[in-house]
């Protein structure tokens, strides 16, 4: 009896359930990725929410004390005396100045401590220009400034909307007010998110509008690169690339970095940002510029 016919009608049913099982393995591998991908959209998306809370309050926070609150102490332990409250001086300065250590300071606002930690047990970091959180200064706040008022003069981060009261005509204007307050940020590629000093001629033209940060708030993401656990333990620090910049302390050449997810080793970046203009905190403070009259 000749086996040749059976044995390739059986080579061929083989190949074909190898095939089956190809497609099958295949479609699972793609519903699997699919699924991951939409996992991480969702803690995402989770993870903006507890932003917009905390801009909420943070906005809240600014309309009772017309400053914003300084970062609390990422190496304090949970139940610490200072675990979540803002590091600020007798002189009514942020200790440090520079913000390296500096967390949301849930328990100054209000909050628990889950409420100022990401999905991945990081807590959600904090920056803010000292000047803005400085209880003696009192910047936050615009009901002074006219779009009517003053155009001369030399802006800055350290000027209030003067003189109180004023008339339109002797009030500052907004934009004199806003030039040079808050904090860069930049999308990676250059492009200015935030920028609290634009190119500007000088007086006696008012300056550009500024779009300077009131504050950052840095979601450290899946990897926790530089964020503070509730041990009070810091995070290893991410390698050369744009997450590193989202540890870095304050300063006036400090550009914070918020872009779309890279999984690309060397450029891997993963946070999650919230940094909402000056102007605009303002406002939801009620506390913005009034209008001409």
């Amino acid at each position: 009896m000749d086996r040749a016919p059976i044995n390739r009608q059986r080579g061929g049913v083989l190949i074909a359930v190898a095939g089956v099982i190809l497609i099958v393995a295949l479609s699972i591998f793609a519903v699997a990725v699919m699924r991951q991908a939409e996992r991480k959209l969702d803690v995402t998306k989770a993870e903006r929410v507890r932003l917009d809370t905390l801009d909420a309050v943070l906005a809240q926070f600014v309309s009772r004390h017309r400053r914003l609150p300084c970062p609390a102490n990422g190496g304090a332990v949970s139940g610490a005396l200072a675990a979540g409250i803002e590091n600020i001086n007798g002189a009514g300065q942020c200790v440090p100045a520079n913000q390296s250590d500096g967390v949301v300071p849930w328990s100054t606002l209000g909050l628990t401590e889950q409420q100022a930690t990401n999905a991945w047990g990081g807590r959600i970091s904090y920056r803010v220009q000292p000047s803005l959180a400085s209880n003696l200064l009192n910047l936050m706040n615009m009901s002074w400034c006219d779009p009517a008022g003053l155009t001369t003069g030399t802006p800055g981060a350290a000027n209030a909307c003067l003189p109180s009261p004023c008339f339109s005509a002797t009030c500052m204007h907004p934009n004199n007010y806003l030039y040079g307050k808050g904090l860069q940020v930049q999308d990676g590629a250059g492009v200015w998110l935030n920028r609290p000093a634009p190119v500007w001629a000088g007086a006696p033209t008012p300056p550009p509008l500024s779009t300077g940060a009131a504050y950052v708030l840095i979601s450290h993401g899946a990897n926790g690169a530089g964020a503070y656990n509730a041990n009070g333990i810091r995070q290893q620090l991410p390698g050369a690339g744009p997450e590193l910049s989202n540890t870095a302390a304050v300063t006036g050449a400090t550009i914070f970095i918020d872009k779309a997810p890279v999984d690309t080793p060397g450029a891997y970046f993963d946070d999650v940002l919230s940094h909402p203009t000056l102007a605009t905190v303002l406002a939801n403070a009620a506390l913005g510029p009034r209008t001409p009259h």
